[in-house]
């Protein structure tokens, strides 16, 4: 269907060309051969002759004259229009956001910019087309740019064969190359938003599995040990008091042991120092972990209420830092810096100790970190600090009133 209408408009292009030239053509001709002032006594030879070298000579100012306003009254492209800019905008607007989009987009100019062929590529090389390049035809490339970013390419060949797009057709395409960034940046940010929706509830799905495992395996047979002594206990109680010491010493170790347990996990879902001293008190208490080394804390003297993922993310990797000074670093001095404005929170761990070797791997504790880092959209890095020592400095976009 739009094949034909393509042919059609080429036609009524080509007819209303024929006819406009012809209507030209037809008075010069008959001036010059039945009119022109020797027209009685010069042979009609020479007069056909000069008509069509008339003719040839005023061809192509006519043609020039001629053309544009054709191709205005057939396509009426010559300016951007507003009309147009917005029904490809809600047009735009309803594409899918999947592996489709780039076919409804190509196919959508084509129609509505009246082009025999239009291809969308993005960066990673995914293309559509809609129509079929022809080597007569004249091609047009822009870039698709939302704000100052590149985001793919527009290419649209031409309506006829050698005749490139008019100046107001390349404003109105470059228009249209806007609106395109912004339907695709849009989707992008829809896919990082479904993407980071499966990873939250992956992450979720995974620590449910992992409580689960913890709960069956460590207290769940715990729990059950307790059970069965308790019975035993009951029946020796009164038969067999020795037994029923030795049974009771057990039961207190096993539940000393579920106690330990039930903490641990209380502390992987949320250290409770957090709840009991706040994110700078918790820090504070890592001086604990340090063995002859002190720690040093320079942040503000109070924090505005942090979102709890943030709080937790700032202490297990202030935690996970200290941790690896006290282990690895023979320093003598940690520091702890936090610096929190309206969008992010920066949290550096500096150690003045012997630094990191030559042929330093991250481990298991630095992807740990990274990767808490990472979930709420932050950074992680670590670096060696001049004169001996190591910093870690993770940055955590964090909107908050300060």
């Amino acid at each position: 269907m739009m094949r034909r209408w393509f042919d059609s408009s080429a036609l009524l292009y080509w007819l209303l060309i024929g006819l406009v030239l012809f209507a030209y053509m037809a008075p010069v001709y008959v001036a010059i051969t039945q009119t022109f002032p020797l027209h009685d006594v010069a042979p009609p030879l020479a007069l056909n002759l000069l008509a069509l070298v008339v003719l040839i000579v005023t061809y192509k100012p006519v043609w020039r004259w001629v053309q544009p306003r054709v191709h205005h009254v057939v396509y009426a492209a010559d300016e951007p229009n507003i009309d147009v800019i917005g029904q490809i905008s809600n047009t735009l607007a309803g594409a899918p956001s999947d592996s489709s989009m780039l076919a409804t987009i190509a196919e959508t100019i084509a129609q509505i910019v009246k082009v025999p062929y239009v291809q969308v590529g993005l960066l990673d090389g995914t293309t559509a087309a809609v129509g079929t390049a022809r080597p007569a035809l004249v091609y047009t490339r822009v870039d698709i740019t939302y704000g100052a970013v590149l985001v793919g390419w527009l290419e649209v060949g031409s309506r006829l064969p050698g005749e490139p797009l008019t100046n107001g057709e390349y404003q109105l395409l470059n228009h249209l190359a806007r609106q395109v960034g912004i339907t695709l940046h849009a989707a992008q940010l829809n896919e990082a938003l479904q993407a980071s929706r499966e990873q939250i509830v992956t992450a979720r799905e995974e620590e449910r599995r992992r409580i689960r495992r913890d709960l069956h395996d460590g207290l769940g047979p715990t729990l059950a040990g307790l059970r069965m002594q308790l019975s035993a206990l009951r029946h020796s109680l009164r038969s067999d008091p020795d037994t029923a010491e030795i049974v009771l010493d057990s039961l207190r170790d096993d539940v000393r042991a579920a106690t330990a347990d039930i903490r641990r996990l209380v502390y992987d879902l949320r250290p409770p120092l957090l709840d009991e001293h706040g994110l700078l008190g918790s820090i504070r208490h890592l001086s604990n972990i340090l063995d002859g080394a002190t720690l040093t804390l320079d942040a503000p003297a109070t924090l505005p209420l942090l979102p709890a993922a943030v709080e937790v993310a700032v202490y297990r990797i202030a935690s996970e830092a200290v941790q690896n000074v006290a282990k690895h670093a023979n320093a003598s001095a940690c520091t702890v810096q936090l610096a929190l404005d309206v969008h992010m929170l920066t949290l550096r761990v500096t150690d003045n100790g012997t630094g990191l070797p030559n042929d330093y791997t991250a481990g298991v504790g630095f992807a740990s970190m990274r990767e808490r880092a990472a979930e709420l959209g932050g950074q992680l890095v670590i670096e060696p600090v001049p004169g001996g020592g190591t910093c870690i400095m993770a940055t955590i976009p964090c909107r908050v009133r300060v």
